[in-house]
Formats: C-alpha cells, sequence, structure tokens
C-alpha cells in the first residue's frame, strides 16, 4: 500500500488503532467527545466516518483526510509494521483497544455475513475452522495486538481493553483524557458515558453505519452493525472444542507476555 506509506502524519493527529471487531466504534466516539467538550449534539449531527475517518478505507479517503484541520482523528485496523511510519516519527497519539479473542471471533463472523458485498454464507463451525487454521492459525490477530501491548508504556500510546469500557465507562473516559491532556467536569464525564453507552449508541445513526446499509451495503435481513456489544457473548457460539482451541492459542500467544483478556465479566 504505497499510498499509506507515504502517509504525511501531523504531530497532533490522533490515531485510534484496533484489530477489526475490538471496540472500534466506541473508542472512537469516547476520544472524539473527550477532545469535543463533550459535544454530543455535533457528534449526532456529523457521521462519525466523517468526524474520525478511515485511513486505509476509499470513503471518504486520505484526500479528505489531507483536507482536515488540526487536529486530525484518524482510525485504522492496520497492523503496526503496516501503519504510516510518520505517525511514529512525530510520535503523534495513539489509542489501541484490544477485545477478548472469542468474542472478537463471533463478532466478526456476524460482520461478514452483514456485508453485502462479502455475503458469507457458512456456518460459524464451518468459519472457526477455516479461520483457526488460516489467518487466526498463523496468529496475526494476536500479533496485532501484542505488537501494541509490548509499546504500552511508550508516551505516546495509550493501550485500552474492551471489556474495562464495559464495566465502567466513565473510568476510561477519564484514562483517556488523562492521556490527551484534556480537562473534563464530572458532569461532561457522566455526558459522554451516557453518550457511548451500548443502548444509546445502537440507535444513533451518526455511529451505527445507517449509511451503509442505505448505500447496500448491508444485508438487511443480517441484524445491525451494533449487534449485542457483550461480554461473553461467545458462549452462545463456541463448542467446548473451540473454547480449548482459542485458550491454546491465548496461552501461547498472551499469557507469556502477561497480557489477559477478560472473557466474561
Amino acid at each position: 500500500m504505497p499510498e499509506i506509506t507515504t502517509f504525511q502524519a501531523r504531530s497532533d493527529d490522533i490515531y485510534v488503532v484496533t484489530a477489526p471487531k475490538a471496540g472500534t466504534t466506541l473508542t472512537q466516539e469516547l476520544v472524539w467527545l473527550v477532545c469535543n467538550e463533550a459535544d454530543t449534539e455535533r457528534a449526532r449531527e456529523v457521521d462519525l466516518d466523517d468526524r474520525f475517518p478511515f485511513l486505509e478505507f476509499p470513503f471518504p479517503g486520505r484526500k479528505f483526510i489531507g483536507g482536515l484541520s488540526s487536529p486530525r482523528f484518524i482510525k485504522s485496523h492496520l497492523r503496526l509494521e503496516f501503519l504510516p511510519p510518520d505517525i511514529f516519527n512525530k510520535k503523534c497519539k495513539i489509542i489501541y483497544t484490544a477485545r477478548n479473542m472469542k468474542d472478537v471471533f463471533v463478532s466478526l463472523y456476524h460482520f461478514l455475513r452483514l456485508l453485502s458485498f462479502v455475503n458469507y454464507k457458512g456456518t460459524f463451525e464451518e468459519f472457526f475452522k477455516l479461520h483457526t487454521e488460516t489467518l487466526m492459525g498463523r496468529g496475526d490477530f494476536w500479533d496485532h495486538v501484542l505488537s501494541f501491548w509490548k509499546l504500552r508504556n511508550e508516551s505516546n500510546i495509550l493501550f485500552l481493553k474492551y471489556e474495562d469500557m464495559i464495566k465502567d465507562l466513565a473510568s476510561q473516559v477519564r484514562l483517556i483524557a488523562k492521556f490527551l491532556d484534556k480537562q473534563l467536569t464530572e458532569e461532561q464525564v457522566r455526558k459522554i458515558a451516557f453518550n457511548c453507552s451500548f443502548d444509546n449508541m445502537k440507535h444513533n445513526p451518526s455511529v451505527n453505519k445507517t449509511w451503509m446499509l442505505d448505500a447496500g451495503l448491508f444485508n438487511a435481513n443480517q441484524g445491525s452493525f451494533m449487534r449485542k456489544g457483550k461480554v461473553g457473548d461467545w458462549k452462545n457460539m463456541f463448542t467446548a472444542e473451540m473454547s480449548e482451541c482459542m485458550d491454546e492459542l491465548n496461552r501461547e500467544h498472551f499469557e507469556v507476555h502477561g497480557l489477559h483478556l477478560e472473557e466474561e465479566i
């Protein structure tokens, strides 16, 4: 991706980076509101994809990103080694969110069924087998997380866990504000946490990708972009054998590095 490699960062850019289906949208909305004085009214008026564009996605595109005023808010699913080097050269602030892999896996399965241009028709069992033998089996998802976990003590990296957001969203708002040097009142913290609760996000057209349904990019009969957002939903899909397989991958890739992601709360 030569255009990505040569992307020009700005020192005051703020990036949200995650593996797919790991709490990206929630993190974006939290970060934007923290940096914009909890302006939930404006947040509801302007689509998140315009306020916080996707670096490697063609819409709205890097030309659009280049024309944004500073500070720019940019999201990416790229692994660390594929991000533009200029981000690190300029020590841009990066908020990374990780989520337990079992819930990521279930969420990704439903998302690929939702996308009309993918239109995945296989069973969850088939999906699990295919991906544990290929993408997941190679450790790609784990490496995505680990590369940032290893940088968690860098001054420009904030490593968050999705499960912590679900347990106590207000505490994570304060953590983000501290990292970004933003002063929030307790009323603003409560306002952001309320606005970013799953139920409110699910019914907020500016964050729930309504435009993708309108554009025919979602299968209308396959649910919605904001599905459940729960910790532990994997238990409704995983067999005991699947769970043990994933546990072994977690032990191999995460636990040896001191990283633990809660699978139920």
